[in-house]
């Protein structure tokens, strides 16, 4: 019975931590809009990393997306090109991942952003 108890209390534990990790997460992206997917009809237009878990994604050269990966690749920032495995025109998050040299990287969210709030991220 014991156990049972400390082991509830621990997995509560765990998950008000991770529920807190998302939430200093997030306050860092409250200005953006969340979107479930990316339509791309012709393809990516262009992308730029911005640092090991996130990259911008441009659908033409109007609709940049900012992509935030589930987990960090540590080869983003100097790879040349990436893959992303998609079904069709859409790229959807939580589905869909982003190839870095062999490797999947599992699409976590995305957010839409002007083309001057793309331009500062890749900037910084």
């Amino acid at each position: 019975m014991r156990l049972l108890i400390a082991s509830t209390l621990l997995l509560l534990g765990l998950g008000s931590t991770a529920q807190a990790a998302d939430a200093v997460r997030d306050d860092g992206l409250a200005g953006y809009e969340e979107v479930k997917r990316i339509t791309a009809f012709r393809g990516l237009y262009s992308w730029s990393s911005i640092d090991d878990d996130s990259l911008i994604l441009w659908a033409n050269a109007y609709e940049p997306y900012l992509v935030e990966l589930r987990f960090p690749s540590h080869d983003l920032r100097f790879a040349r090109a990436i893959g992303v495995t998609q079904f069709g025109s859409q790229i959807h998050a939580r589905t869909d991942s982003i190839q870095v040299r062999g490797f999947r990287y599992p699409i976590g969210r995305i957010y839409k952003l002007s083309r001057d709030e793309a331009r500062r991220l890749s900037q910084s």
